[in-house]
């Protein structure tokens, strides 16, 4: 069997000016080439080897995988977070429309219907009103406008009160029964006692537009 042929092979020197060369021998070691270590150094990293490009591959099939596995753990994770926020806003949302079933709904019909009443009074009415309120003396004026006000703070009060439930009730299922319960009780309270002053108010200007209409128009006022 033949001996494998020996290759040439080179190694770094330095020239008289101390620059660093390669020097290629040849098998027999006679020196065949003196090259720039700079310029031979730049040539071969310009090259791959096969077997550098073989790990290269390997590397980069390695990294693609780790990659996919991180993206799929990530999706994994993402998925799980979206599935229970999906379900806090159904239960949410649950929890709302149960406060909302639970409002109260008697105050809600006693404004509608004031509302009603005054919108079905005849406009004769409503003109005759006025005029007597004109008329009336200054403290009774001041009576009617402030049971008018009565009436509409009891209306905001208890539209806060229904607004103030429904903020409440997203929190939780149980939390939100229970305020509703007691933002019902403290509204149907706080509307029956303004709507009873409210009452006593329209009256005693009602007492006032009457004695007022009586001084002005002598004689039965029927």
């Amino acid at each position: 069997m033949a001996a494998a042929k020996k290759k040439s092979r080179r190694k770094v020197a330095y020239s008289s000016k101390g620059k660093k060369l390669y020097v290629v021998r040849d098998a027999k070691g006679r020196i065949k080439d003196v090259q720039s270590y700079a310029r031979a150094h730049a040539a071969d990293l310009r090259r791959t080897s096969k077997s550098e490009a073989a790990a290269g591959a390997r590397s980069v099939k390695k990294a693609k995988a780790k990659a996919k596995a991180k993206v799929k753990a990530k999706t994994r994770v993402a998925r799980a977070k979206v599935k229970v926020a999906r379900t806090k806003v159904v239960r949410r949302k649950v929890a709302v429309r149960r406060a909302a079933k639970k409002a109260p709904t008697r105050i809600k019909r006693q404004v509608a219907a004031v509302r009603a009443a005054v919108r079905k009074a005849p406009a004769k009415t409503r003109a005759a009103v006025r005029r007597a309120v004109r008329r009336m003396p200054p403290r009774a004026q001041r009576a009617v406008a402030s049971a008018e006000k009565s009436v509409v703070q009891a209306e905001k009060s208890v539209a806060k009160t229904v607004a103030r439930m429904k903020r409440k009730a997203t929190t939780t299922a149980k939390q939100a029964e229970t305020a509703v319960a007691k933002a019902q009780d403290s509204a149907e309270k706080t509307a029956t006692s303004l709507i009873g002053q409210a009452k006593d108010l329209f009256q005693k200007a009602s007492d006032a537009v009457e004695s007022a209409v009586e001084s002005v128009i002598p004689g039965d006022t029927k």
